[in-house]
């Protein structure tokens, strides 16, 4: 009979409280600790410091928006925690940043947003290159992408981000940036 170690897993929400954003709102982050490691990102969600449970880890009260935060939280909790069992289960292992990378959908086999737009540049110097395209372009495009990863770093506090975080709202604060935006035409 074959014996497996078992490991310690935790999932814990805290509130970036060192960086609360305009409105007085801080972000609700997520750390996943295996075997001691710990691994963290942000859910993208926003509340003010003053509803959070800092003993459970859930928004206080009973209002919509605490129902509607706790819910996405727990669904959260709930995916990763799903990662954990299918890669304990096809692996036999687990750490915490492989488990992170899995539920935020940056495995290892799949293309990110930066990596990504990094080969359509590529991809279009060559063309730039042999005449096909102009260099104006090349340069808008490189300074999009220089504002786009500011803007993750920033607000997301990650350096790359998956297709599925993409979203209309993702868009529109990206767009409400203020930034020039006479240098994209």
């Amino acid at each position: 009979m074959e014996t497996t170690k078992k490991s310690t897993f935790k999932v814990l929400f805290y509130l970036k409280k060192n960086a609360p954003k305009k409105n007085g709102k801080v972000t609700v982050m997520c750390r996943i600790t295996v075997n001691g490691n710990k691994s963290a990102f942000s859910t993208k969600l926003d509340i003010s410091s003053s509803n959070w449970d800092l003993k459970y880890g859930r928004v206080l009260g009973k209002s919509r928006e605490a129902q509607d935060v706790n819910g996405k939280l727990d669904k959260i909790r709930l995916g990763i925690e799903e990662c954990y069992s299918k890669i304990l289960k096809n692996e036999g292992a687990v750490n915490s940043t492989k488990l992170k990378n899995a539920f935020l959908g940056m495995e290892s086999g799949e293309i990110t947003f930066f990596k990504f737009y990094e080969q359509f540049l590529s991809d279009y110097e060559k063309k730039v290159n042999s005449g096909l395209r102009v260099n104006g372009t090349r340069s808008k495009y490189k300074t999009l992408l220089r504002h786009l990863r500011n803007f993750v770093l920033t607000k997301y506090g990650c350096s790359d981000v998956s297709f599925n975080d993409l979203t209309p709202d993702f868009v529109q604060d990206f767009m409400i940036l203020p930034i020039c935006w006479t240098t994209f035409y």
